[in-house]
């Protein structure tokens, strides 16, 4: 077993109908990244989702389960739930002065907003996808937005 600190996170890739992405320059790692954080003890993904979509952007979102290629899906019972499931789960590290270096298991989700006219707290901003690769951002965030925009490439299509 090794020693490595985890800490669970969820991250919300939401695109709005102009193919822009929600996103903002994280203060503290200098990095443009989507809205997120971490997971409390006893919160399930999709809910720390929620609360900090809303801490973050002042906007309400809703998950789209990323279930393909799947058309089956498991039915809730009494014993079990199904929960919305994430785009991607990423093994991210973050180099941390304070709190010391560790991993983010990530969950990350694809959202749209409840009212997607309604703008968003500052610092965050729309960027199309275009201008992605000219900001300093984690390349992955750069895949994930590739993903969600071949996610409605495929809506398109159908």
């Amino acid at each position: 077993m090794n020693n490595e600190i985890k800490h669970f996170t969820a991250t919300a890739m939401i695109r709005n109908e102009k193919g822009e992405f929600l996103l903002h320059e994280h203060p503290k790692l200098g990095f443009w990244l989507p809205p997120g954080g971490h997971i409390e003890e006893n919160e399930e993904p999709q809910d720390a989702l929620y609360r900090e979509v809303l801490e973050e952007t002042g906007l309400h979102c809703n998950i789209i389960s990323c279930g393909y290629p799947f058309k089956t899906s498991v039915v809730a019972s009494s014993h079990t739930q199904s929960l919305s499931l994430p785009m991607a789960i990423l093994k991210e590290f973050i180099a941390d002065k304070k709190k010391g270096d560790h991993w983010h298991i990530d969950m990350v989700y694809l959202c749209e907003l409840i009212s997607p006219e309604q703008p968003p707290f500052s610092p965050f901003s729309w960027v199309p996808f275009q201008q992605l690769a000219q900001l300093n951002m984690p390349k992955d965030v750069i895949e994930l937005a590739q993903m969600a925009n071949e996610y409605y490439q495929g809506l398109n299509k159908a």
